[in-house]
């Protein structure tokens, strides 16, 4: 009898083995923009991402030596808002691949949905967890993303005084704004992203906010398509807007705005001989200082200083 009995024990103690295992203790759980949830066993202090726009929002809910490498256009000013948060941090990223991960070996690696879906699943095979955000097209897109990281760094009350500050500046524009008269002026942008900006696109939402009409959604552009004279012709725009290119663009963007306002075909325009010129930090950005970019907009579009600007501090909630 004692013999079975210390068989039995044996018995229980195999197949307990065998059974599922213990949930893991500890850490919390969050849901990305691909409805995956992702498991984090503590708040990362390691943390990389791909693309200047996630490095911007992710400097707004932490400090900036919670980044385990920077992406090479954070330190560009024309285009970049955190230039001076990031200017001695290293490893300076030209390139995020899997190699450039398994390096910084981060604790977080924060995506969006313009990433790579390849390198994705390789960092994901790494054991890293990945948490994608959206690649915003809207500001509400923008606002969804400082959520969402928020909760994959338990900082929940930064997330929401990011959140507060955004409203407060985006209110602060439209009550401004609203009281304007006459008709809105209508732009065009000029870009060597010649697909960019029709509807569908941030840049279109950001010229909605800044009551600014966009030539390029007038035309029936979307975003994706190609600018075409005959769209610029039908927009007839009251000014194009010049995106000042940052350091390394400028050659060729000198070149290509050469050859573009000496087209024949755009002689006689009404707004050809006014020229909106702004950095490309106001035209193209896309984390939560896009608040920034409406306020430019709109100064550059109405010719007048409506808000101030050259203070432009990143909307931190912590």
């Amino acid at each position: 009898m004692k013999l079975l009995r210390i068989l039995g024990i044996l018995f229980l103690l195999l197949t307990a083995g065998c059974g599922p295992a213990a949930p893991e203790q500890g850490g919390y759980t969050v849901e990305d923009v691909r409805g995956k949830t992702v498991r984090l066993t503590r708040p990362p202090q390691k943390i990389l991402t791909d693309s200047l726009h996630l490095d911007e929002t992710l400097l707004t809910l932490v400090p900036a030596d919670h980044l385990a490498g920077v992406y090479y256009l954070d330190r560009e000013p024309g285009i970049s808002f955190i230039a001076e948060e990031t200017r001695d941090l290293e490893p300076v990223l030209r390139q995020v691949t899997p190699e450039t991960v398994a390096r910084t070996k981060p604790d977080l690696f924060l995506a969006s949905t313009w990433s790579d879906s390849g390198l994705i699943q390789k960092v994901e095979e790494m054991g890293i967890p990945v948490v994608v955000c959206r690649g915003p097209v809207t500001v509400e897109e923008i606002r969804d993303n400082v959520g969402l990281m928020a909760r994959a760094l338990d900082r929940p009350e930064a997330g929401k005084q990011v959140l507060a500050r955004m409203d407060g500046e985006l209110e602060e524009t439209e009550r401004v704004l609203k009281n304007l008269q006459g008709p809105e002026p209508v732009g065009l942008l000029v870009s060597l992203m010649s697909r960019y900006g029709g509807s569908g696109s941030l840049y279109d939402d950001l010229c909605r906010r800044a009551h600014v009409g966009n030539g390029l959604s007038r035309a029936g552009l979307k975003n994706g398509q190609p600018l075409t004279r005959e769209a610029i012709l039908q927009a007839d725009p009251d000014f194009f807007l010049v995106a000042l290119p940052y350091g390394e663009e400028k050659a060729d963007y000198e070149k290509f705005q050469q050859q573009f306002f000496a087209d024949p075909a755009l002689q006689g325009l009404k707004g050809l001989e006014r020229r909106v010129a702004l950095p490309d930090r106001y035209v193209y950005d896309a984390s939560p200082m896009a608040v920034y970019g409406i306020r430019a907009l709109a100064n550059g579009a109405y010719g007048k200083v409506l808000f101030p600007q050259g203070q432009e501090p990143l909307l931190k909630g912590y």
